[in-house]
């Protein structure tokens, strides 16, 4: 989940500068085959869908945000499954997963994960990724198994405390059921993000409406406080390596309101970079919510450089070198922290600026 309905996950298409060029949209299709493939993995007696590709460690684990789709990787794991391993999973109730033991707290979520990585003999450390409410799940996961954790890459992540901030004044908003009980009503699901290829949209689209992803959505969606909370009690995480990545461009209307949501995002954000001793915080500016599919050249990048990094950590006599990136993949990119000493410049993002421009006193 982001902050709001309107900025969550699976979102409406995007109007920001499409960062996917026909080539990668090519590269998908000539790999549509590998990525509709997997593996169906017993967990507790019941069905989880698991799909790794390529070859070496550290192994990538890439989750979802609330609602959303393992296939919404796939630009993603494009570029990275000639590096390393890179695994895809759908959470019980999503995708080809069975439906999985109420209620869905993030708890749940990463003991089954670690079930499932243990039975499918994906073989630790593991760099860690999670987009939005996937957020939770693998912060939880890398603090609860931190010998299995070798990095986090956090993407738009959800911050333990996001729902009483943005409940307190003045913004006064409820981005979360104040509940864990009740029943949640749903309108048709939005549609895929418009730059992800049609077969890809037409299978989330088909996934979204069926009884059990949609269960599971609201049992996610209801538990969300408990997630947060479950995430505030584990334990720290250190020295871990961890990169943060968030969105640079604001979605929807823009006004006073608006971004002050920004901005309290982004401190969030800030919050997040600074759970680590070992962490780098860098805002993708072309993206919204959705960086994963927007910039995914990018998180492509950020995750390469954590799986260099842990190489280079079990074999200290070679010198690290960062991997090459293209100029497009930089150029729309702004490094606010650098203590993995990854990137030599720092700077304020565009956004503070804007914002103090635009708002003027609302944000004082």
């Amino acid at each position: 989940m982001g902050m709001t309905a309107a900025a969550g996950d699976g979102g409406a298409p995007s109007r920001g500068r499409s960062r996917v060029g026909p080539e990668a949209v090519l590269l998908f299709l000539l790999a549509w085959p590998l990525l509709a493939a997997g593996d169906d993995i017993p967990v507790r007696g019941r069905s989880l869908h698991i799909d790794c590709q390529g070859h070496g460690a550290p192994a990538v684990i890439l989750d979802a945000g609330l609602g959303g789709s393992s296939l919404e990787w796939v630009f993603v794991v494009e570029r990275l499954r000639g590096l390393t391993t890179v695994c895809t999973f759908d959470r019980a109730g999503y995708g080809a997963s069975a439906m999985g033991a109420m209620p869905r707290t993030s708890s749940r979520i990463a003991n089954e994960l670690y079930l499932l990585l243990d039975a499918a003999e994906v073989p630790a450390p593991y760099i860690l990724v999670g987009h939005s409410f996937g957020g939770y799940n693998m912060q939880i996961f890398a603090r609860r198994y931190a010998y299995m954790a070798a990095g986090l890459v956090l993407i738009d992540a959800s911050h333990p405390h996001q729902v009483e901030r943005f409940l307190a004044p003045p913004l006064k908003l409820l981005t979360a059921p104040s509940s864990r009980y009740g029943i949640v009503q749903f309108r048709d699901p939005p549609p895929p993000n418009a730059l992800l290829p049609e077969p890809v949209r037409r299978h989330i689209a088909e996934r979204a409406r069926r009884w059990k992803t949609r269960r599971t959505l609201g049992s996610e969606l209801l538990s969300f406080r408990d997630s947060a909370l479950e995430l505030s009690m584990s334990p720290p995480l250190g020295d871990l390596p961890l990169l943060v990545i968030t969105r640079g461009r604001i979605e929807g209307k823009i006004d006073d309101k608006r971004l002050l949501m920004e901005r309290l995002w982004l401190q969030l954000q800030t919050e997040l970079a600074a759970e680590s001793r070992a962490s780098a915080h860098l805002i993708a500016r072309q993206a919204g919510h959705n960086i994963h599919i927007e910039q995914p050249g990018l998180v492509a990048y950020g995750i390469a450089l954590l799986v260099e990094r842990q190489r280079f950590a079990s074999r200290p006599e070679q010198p690290f070198a960062p991997p090459a990136a293209t100029r497009e993949v930089l150029e729309d990119v702004t490094w606010l922290r650098d203590d993995l000493a990854i990137h030599p410049h720092a700077q304020e993002p565009p956004l503070v600026a804007r914002y103090r421009d635009d708002a003027g006193e609302a944000l004082r």
